[in-house]
């Protein structure tokens, strides 16, 4: 429903009336159209990637959160989610890839903390497609470390140091 405030549309309106016009905040009007959703693979893709990385850094204690607002400014969570995730999710996938190569102890390092921050495996509506917690956590602090650069990464094992 539009509001209006004042006379009937003489002053400001927004929102949509009559599913024939949207009004916006600056004073424009246009047609209502329906939203397009193709829901691509790519598009689902890059949904469950960014899902899977923003759960992860949900996640992340208040220091890590500090040391990367210092760096990044108030935006640091885009800027930690863009390193995650990649041109063309190539940093997410390559995570991903990565993963199936760590050692048995990183692995369990990883899965000692996604059960202690009670994670479970990411998924979005309408795609068959999932994301462990592990592969979430282990992107996040790849993209950690690679912000940090150069000072000295942290490794798998002392992944607690920055999830709380």
């Amino acid at each position: 429903m539009a509001k209006v405030t004042g006379p009937l549309m003489s002053i400001e309106a927004s929102g949509k009336f009559a599913q024939s016009i949207v009004f916006d905040r600056r004073g424009f009007a246009r047609g209502y159209t329906v939203p397009s959703n193709p829901r691509t693979d790519l598009q689902q893709k890059t949904r469950l990637a960014m899902k899977a990385a923003q759960t992860a850094a949900k996640h992340l204690n208040a220091t890590t959160r500090t040391t990367l607002q210092g760096l990044l400014g108030y935006r640091w969570n885009a800027g930690l989610l863009a390193e995650a995730l990649g041109a063309n999710l190539a940093n997410f996938e390559a995570a991903k890839t990565q993963y199936s190569t760590l050692s048995v102890d990183e692995k369990a390092a990883l899965d000692d903390m996604a059960e202690a921050l009670s994670m479970q495996p990411i998924n979005v509506p309408d795609y068959d497609q999932t994301v462990t917690a592990q592969i979430a956590l282990y992107a996040v602090l790849l993209a950690y470390n690679r912000i940090m650069v150069p000072k000295t990464p942290i490794t798998i094992i002392n992944i607690g140091t920055l999830f709380a």
